[in-house]
């Protein structure tokens, strides 16, 4: 046997702290006595432990006398209270031998080793966290018989602490997928598309547990026909382009119950550095409530929109209703204060216009009188100059006179607006009725008269409710309107070739009738155009117009048809007056 010296330098060499911890320590008073003593395997097993980084632990003898490296000492600092070396381990371990005292004692009997996997290890050390260790208890014979139990350990406290957190997040991402109906699937695309489904996704989809591994045909046939060559073109398209993803939503019909159900998927394509697809991971989820909700809402949307256009259209046709209605009885009230007004002015305004006449004759049968007396007195210029200056102030009463009995006569022509019966009218009847009447009337009252008159009746204008007697007096007025424009242009024109013309057109749109009165006379300045709707305003000399036709004919349009009447004009070239009338009922 090797001396002290010798057998200190061969098993207790190294080591760090604790084989110096152990050269120092009086082995003499221990039941092991001098190191030269030691049997040949705990010697062994001393230097092995004293020679690696892995957490080791030797317990020796009856006593389990303990001896163990600095690696140990590290990881076991939370439990270990005091020096443990050459202690007895079974009374160190006091605290902790309900959990290991057995394990020694199986291997120490001679039944075989022990391994146990994240093993708490209670600690009383202050302010140090519970550990969880993995160890194996190992048999040290000599000669046949268990001698001592080799401690091979590994602290897996924080890898422990993190497999449960995992476990945990593991568990409650599984929840949530199944509440939220996700499931997650890879898909290999450097080996045929190989797939790997998640239980959920396989839950959602409605195939087995064996179908984890499905091929990308199975997928394919599982999805509704009629989106299943979009949901597979979206795949291939992005496998084959360079996009880092894609989402899309499609339905499927599930193989276990063969119901449909819609599915929205979001991917994300992992690239190799030359761009090539290699790899696809995404999750699928059950979208079939939201997107039947969604139809629902929509259809409920769409219906209770078209309601609301219906109550909107009930609603303006009510109102222009109301409009006629309330216009009717102002076209009512009106005529009949207009009708006592032009009464209650039409006898004065004939002594008037009576008189003035009768004084244009008298002062005519004076002048002639005095052409008869001598002139030469002062006297006499005096009278004349009088004379003349008294048949000039009585034409003018005259002129002004007989404006005043035309506006009157006006306002008794418009005090019975509103007359007549409410029908059906062959509108293209009615205007060629009207232009006869105004043609013919004008050359009545117009030696000469002589413009060209153009129809252009669409033969689908058809029927239209109105009140053809007030729709005739607007047409007329437009019209006589547009012969005086187109032959007053004729008289101041210095080109003899220049030809009036009038073109009366109508067109047909469908719910509703329009015409166009269109003269080629000097047309209607910027300056007036917004006023000629205005009640008295007139663009005549006066005697020639009252300027209560056009605001008339703009009330019977608008107003009691519910129509509109507009005019397009270029001043020196023409003027258009365009009256669009609703073809439909209306009270």
């Amino acid at each position: 046997m090797s001396d002290s010296g010798d057998l200190l330098e061969s098993c207790l060499s190294h080591g760090g702290d604790m084989g110096a911890a152990m050269r120092k320590f009086d082995w003499s008073k221990t039941r092991l006595g001098a190191p030269e003593c030691w049997p040949e395997p705990l010697r062994i097993f001393v230097r092995v432990l004293l020679n690696t980084n892995h957490p080791m632990l030797v317990w020796w003898g009856p006593d389990l006398v303990q001896f163990y490296n600095d690696a140990f000492s590290e990881i076991a600092a939370g439990v270990l209270k005091k020096p443990a070396l050459g202690t007895s381990g079974r009374s160190y371990w006091r605290d902790l031998w309900a959990v290991i005292g057995p394990d020694v004692e199986h291997v120490m009997s001679g039944r075989g080793g022990v391994w146990r996997e994240h093993q708490l290890m209670p600690t009383d050390v202050a302010g140090s966290q519970q550990q969880y260790w993995t160890y194996s208890f190992s048999p040290i014979e000599e000669r046949g018989v268990v001698q001592g139990v080799l401690v091979i350990c590994r602290d897996e406290t924080q890898e422990y602490r993190a497999t449960l957190a995992l476990l945990a997040r593991e568990a409650e991402l599984a929840r949530v997928q199944q509440i939220g109906k996700i499931g997650g699937l890879e898909v290999n695309l450097t080996a045929g598309f190989r797939n790997r489904r998640s239980p959920e996704y396989l839950a959602i989809h409605g195939l087995p547990p064996e179908a984890a591994t499905e091929t990308h045909d199975d997928w394919v046939k599982r999805i509704h026909p009629e989106d299943r060559r979009r949901a597979e073109g979206t795949f291939l398209n992005a496998v084959n382009g360079n996009v880092a993803g894609y989402s899309i939503q499609y339905r499927i019909i599930r193989p276990c119950d063969g119901e449909t159900r819609w599915i929205l998927a979001k991917t994300e394509i992992e690239r190799d550095e030359n761009g090539k697809a290699i790899r696809l991971v995404g999750a699928h989820a059950d979208v079939t409530d939201q997107v039947l909700a969604e139809q629902a809402l929509r259809r409920s949307e769409e219906k209770y929109k078209k309601l609301a256009q219906e109550l909107s259209q009930s609603f303006e046709e009510l109102r222009a209703t109301q409009d006629r209605l309330i216009q009717a009885e102002k076209l009512a009230s009106l005529g009949q204060l207009t009708a006592g007004i032009a009464h209650e002015i039409k006898n004065p305004l004939n002594f008037v216009n009576n008189f003035a006449r009768l004084s244009i004759d008298r002062i005519a049968e004076l002048a002639a009188l005095l052409d008869e007396v001598p002139s030469t007195s002062k006297a006499a210029g005096d009278i004349n100059r009088l004379t003349t200056v008294i048949q000039k102030n009585l034409a003018k009463i005259n002129q002004h006179g007989k404006r005043a009995d035309s506006i009157v006569n006006n306002m008794l022509l418009h005090s019975r607006s509103g007359s007549g019966d409410h029908r059906s009218v062959e509108i293209n009847c009615l205007l060629d009725e009207t232009l006869n009447l105004a043609f013919h009337g004008a050359r009545a009252q117009q030696p000469g008269f002589s413009v060209k008159v153009v129809r252009e009746l669409d033969g689908q204008a058809g029927k239209v409710e109105l009140y053809p007697q007030e729709i005739s007096r607007v047409f007329l007025n437009l019209i006589a309107n547009g012969f005086y424009a187109a032959t007053h242009r004729r008289t101041d024109s210095s080109k003899p070739e220049f030809e009036p013309i009038l073109t009366v057109k109508t067109v047909n749109l469908g719910d509703a009738v329009e015409v166009r009165i269109r003269d080629n006379g000097e047309g209607i300045s910027p300056l007036i155009r917004d006023k000629i709707f205005d009640p008295f305003f007139t663009t005549k000399p006066a005697g020639e117009g009252t300027g209560l036709g056009l605001s008339i004919s703009h009330d019977v349009v608008v107003k009691q048809h519910g129509g509109t009447i507009n005019v397009e004009t270029a001043p020196g070239d023409f003027c258009e007056f365009i009256v669009r009338l609703p073809r439909g009922k209306f009270e």
